[in-house]
């Protein structure tokens, strides 16, 4: 199948009427609008779905009644896109200026199927510590001036796929449920490496508690580990367990060294020390559980 449309940009929503409409705002006034379709696929009971509808007739708008989780929404969004090139952003991401020209620039120039970039904090300095610490533990490694090429990891609230990454020669999606880092896996597997660059930039406004992202940290890791050791033996998923005591510092280091090179806002970094050990504790208890009895409800109470 040939498609006309250069860029798809997908949006799972649930519950986001505070910053949706920046967040399409941001996007409607990008360079290059004109070779772009905007997906939001939603199942709100906020309203999202009518500020959508309202201040953005040129959205394409999956509205589900069902409370589906993100994954859910963005494999939906996904499926529905016509682009040569996907890319997945969440309702917390505000694009920057160029945005649009610089994710096709990058897929233009470089061979590389998966592409991400940058994620900043959307007006810093009016940010609070647990702003800045839910901030780091999702996205500090990502804070700019990231370095230009290959990684083993790329931000889920910015990153853009070759068409034929997501879609087989039948054009029928490859994934139902899109969940980033498994799909991403599977490419680097075969043989597809993930390639940061820099001129990808958004900023992160994400008005979520510090309690209610703290309780999301047990179901995401939970859902992280049942999915990982599904149909494994036990043996293994014991072995996996039990090295859980080493996660939180396994991911503190990994995060810290991501961030420290960046000589941006050291002092707020030492000052969330505290609360992103307990961010990282709290997942690697969610990721525990995960492997001893499987996702269960977790997965679904993934909202954002």
């Amino acid at each position: 199948m040939t498609h006309k449309l250069r860029l798809s940009v997908v949006i799972g929503v649930h519950n986001a009427e505070t910053v949706i409409a920046e967040c399409l705002a941001a996007l409607e006034r990008q360079d290059g609008r004109a070779h772009a379709e905007i997906i939001v696929a939603d199942s709100s009971t906020d309203g999202t779905p009518e500020i959508v509808r309202r201040q953005f007739p040129d959205v394409r708008l999956l509205h589900s009644d069902a409370p589906l989780a993100l994954p859910q929404l963005r494999g939906r969004g996904i499926a529905a896109a016509q682009g040569e090139i996907i890319a997945v952003i969440d309702a917390y991401s505000i694009v920057d200026e160029g945005w649009i020209l610089e994710t096709l620039k990058a897929h233009d120039t470089h061979p590389h199927v998966v592409i991400g970039g940058s994620v900043d904090l959307h007006e810093a300095c009016r940010r609070s510590v647990a702003a800045w610490a839910i901030y780091i533990n999702e996205y500090g490694m990502f804070m700019p001036p990231v370095p230009h090429g290959e990684t083993w990891i790329l931000p889920g609230s910015n990153i853009a796929y070759k068409r034929r990454a997501l879609f087989d020669a039948q054009d029928q999606p490859r994934f139902g449920d899109f969940w980033k880092t498994f799909a991403n896996w599977d490419l680097e597997s075969a043989g597809q490496p993930l390639l940061l660059v820099p001129g990808m930039g958004v900023r992160l406004r994400k008005p979520i508690s510090f309690l209610d992202f703290l309780r999301t940290r047990v179901d995401h890791g939970r859902c992280f580990g049942g999915m990982r050791v599904a149909s494994r033996p036990l043996g293994e998923r014991v072995v996996r367990a039990a090295s859980c005591l080493l996660v939180p510092f396994v991911l503190q280091y990994r995060w810290s060294r991501a961030y420290l090179p960046k000589r941006r806002r050291l002092g707020v970094f030492l000052l969330t020390l505290p609360l992103q050990l307990l961010l990282f504790g709290t997942w690697a208890i969610g990721e525990c559980v995960g492997y001893l009895r499987g996702p269960g409800p977790a997965c679904r109470r993934l909202f954002y």
